[in-house]
């Protein structure tokens, strides 16, 4: 909200028109920038604070906090996005091609005018290409903090979620409760959002791991004939009654 109210009143902080020479912010429309850019950073700040709120009291858990201040910052792009081409924060010229042309300097069949064009096509290319990355990045993210569910059958132990997998109960050498996990050396194929972390690991002492946990215990120690496997909920309860499940199947 603060941002909000600072680019209405100082609109120079909005970028990319504050980089912008005096000649080219003349080409801007500011009036309708600056009121887009405060209400979309209003709404958006508003949102965050109820979030934030709802997650102090207690009605949604820190995952759901963490998808939904994601997803709003990333939502919060797209009408940006419209915003800065709708009122022109460029400051381009508003012809059909968006290229000044000016004839007796850059007449229209100039090789220059050609380089212009072919400029423009550029970056309207690499703009897709951008917003292609930033909706991949997004879903990553929310499939990042979206929970693990694990069900435990009879035959097989199944994962899902982002890296989830089934795990065969004839494949099941020993389940263990841990307080404590060993040192993580480095992440080799998976996600570490911070509270969650979800796929491939490996420890300090060289073993390697899959990890689906909330990094608080307990943590259940899943070994098998051919990984080892981390488990864990946020709940300390649900984590202790997945154990007392998987303890069954241990041979």
């Amino acid at each position: 909200m603060v941002a909000a109210w600072a680019c209405y009143q100082y609109p120079n902080l909005i970028n990319p028109y504050g980089s912008l020479p005096p000649e080219r912010k003349e080409l801007v429309n500011i009036e309708g920038l600056k009121k887009a850019c405060a209400i979309i950073l209003g709404v958006a700040g508003f949102l965050l604070v109820v979030t934030a709120t709802l997650h102090m009291m207690k009605v949604i858990d820190e995952d759901v906090c963490g998808v939904t201040l994601m997803v709003l910052v990333f939502a919060m792009m797209v009408p940006l996005s419209i915003a800065m081409k709708r009122y022109n924060a460029f400051g381009r010229d508003q012809s059909k091609s968006n290229i000044r042309f000016v004839r007796d300097e850059m007449p229209l069949g100039s090789d220059k005018s050609g380089k212009l064009v072919k400029s423009a096509k550029a970056a309207r290319i690499a703009w897709g290409f951008a917003w292609v990355i930033m909706v991949i990045a997004a879903l990553t993210l929310a499939l990042s903090f979206r929970p693990t569910r694990i069900t435990v059958g009879e035959e097989t132990i199944k994962i899902s979620g982002m890296y989830g997998r089934e795990i065969p109960v004839s494949d099941i050498v020993s389940v263990d409760l841990l307080d404590e996990m060993p040192p993580i050396a480095m992440r080799t194929n998976g996600s570490d959002t911070g509270n969650q972390a979800k796929g491939h690991f490996r420890f300090s002492n060289g073993e390697k791991c899959m990890l689906f946990i909330h990094k608080k215990a307990p943590y259940i120690q899943l070994r098998t004939t051919d990984n080892l496997y981390y488990l864990n909920y946020s709940d300390k309860e649900k984590t202790v009654e997945l154990f007392e499940s998987l303890k069954e199947l241990e041979p």
